[in-house]
């Protein structure tokens, strides 16, 4: 069992329509974001990165960070890392049972 370390967290963002997918001509993509934190007996203590990236829905084709453009990157950042997505992922499944009831 581990008592501290590191952990990373992928966390669903929204499908986007505005770009075109350099391989494959494909205008949706999934964006995602990375959240690596540090943890003592499973609790986040701190962030250590928050990174976002795009995936293309055809042909899987992913965009990470510097890669995208900076009014995307932005807006994912944003939407991605809330206060709420934050608060799911410290208390998993507890939170998604009070988010439902509300």
């Amino acid at each position: 069992m581990s008592i501290y370390g590191t952990k990373g967290k992928l966390i669903k963002g929204k499908i986007l329509k505005d770009l075109e997918c350099r391989h494959c001509g494909n205008r949706f993509h999934r964006s995602f974001g990375v959240l690596r934190y540090f943890h003592i007996c499973r609790i986040p203590v701190f962030t250590i990165s928050k990174k976002v990236g795009i995936e293309c829905s055809n042909c899987r084709w992913t965009l990470l960070d510097r890669q995208i453009p900076e009014r995307v990157r932005m807006a994912i950042n944003s939407s991605v890392f809330s206060q709420k997505s934050w608060l799911r992922m410290v208390t998993g499944s507890v939170g998604r049972k009070v988010a439902l009831e509300q």
